[in-house]
């Protein structure tokens, strides 16, 4: 076997793309593809993401690249692809870092760049039991912004993480702000991302006194999936920040 191609709907492919990028323990490499348009639609995607995506897991050129998400001829690495359009063929980006390479009309799969974050069989989450991960919530912050959720998920100890899609870089409203140190108080480990989509998430002067913990660029589903993973193996946020600066 040179590779393998997974079929996925569009709406939270990312999310399994990035899961099987930290956890599967191989260097082969691993397509996941989808469709724009349904199969009963004219001009349907699929069949051609499904033939270059076979291109590409067959390619020597895409092992030891981890986990690829290939729609409309275009490769991105899992850890930052992300769907950025409802209905275009072209709704699969990585933001500002762009495409890894294309599978071109001449039917090679050409790489201009390589993911250097650790992934797949490097990754110590490849070698741990992911069957049964801890409960992880995403709280979307907003001008005027209240602490009804966070205090809900704080008193009914059911939440192991909260990731906040922070105002730019990863900032919340001061009602959210105590919340958020109540809950973290409580045993609740806090990841700081962003809603932007665009950019890193740095520890900042404000939260210097928490143990909050920054996403980097990841953006808040792709943090979820990091930490519910991390939480696997520890609650330390000192270790928990060094994988988000790793992975």
């Amino acid at each position: 076997m040179d590779g393998i191609v997974v079929t996925h709907g569009t709406n939270t492919l990312e999310e399994t793309a990035y899961f099987l990028h930290l956890t599967l323990p191989t260097t082969k490499p691993i397509i996941i593809t989808g469709a724009q348009r349904p199969y009963t639609a004219f001009s349907t995607d699929g069949p051609n993401n499904l033939i270059q995506s076979i291109r590409a897991a067959a390619s020597e050129a895409a092992q030891h690249k981890g986990v690829l998400v290939l729609l409309n001829d275009e490769l991105n690495s899992a850890r930052e692809a992300t769907k950025t359009n409802t209905y275009r063929l072209e709704a699969f980006q990585s933001g500002q870092l762009g495409f890894l390479g294309y599978v071109d009309a001449d039917g090679k799969t050409i790489f201009y760049r390589t993911p250097h974050k650790t992934h797949t069989a490097a990754s110590i989450f490849s070698t741990i039991d992911n069957e049964h991960l801890p409960a992880v919530e995403i709280v979307y912050s907003y001008a005027g912004a209240t602490s009804d959720y966070i205090e809900y998920l704080t008193k009914a100890k059911k939440t192991d993480g909260i990731v906040v899609a922070g105002t730019g870089a990863g900032l919340v409203s001061p009602q959210e702000q105590r919340a958020l140190k109540a809950a973290s108080a409580s045993g609740i480990t806090i990841v700081r991302s962003s809603r932007v989509g665009n950019g890193r998430v740095l520890p900042v002067e404000l939260y210097e006194n928490t143990s909050f913990i920054a996403a980097d660029n990841l953006n808040p589903q792709k943090a979820r999936i990091l930490l519910m993973l991390s939480l696997v193996l520890t609650s330390n946020s000192t270790e928990i920040q060094h994988y988000f600066q790793e992975y």
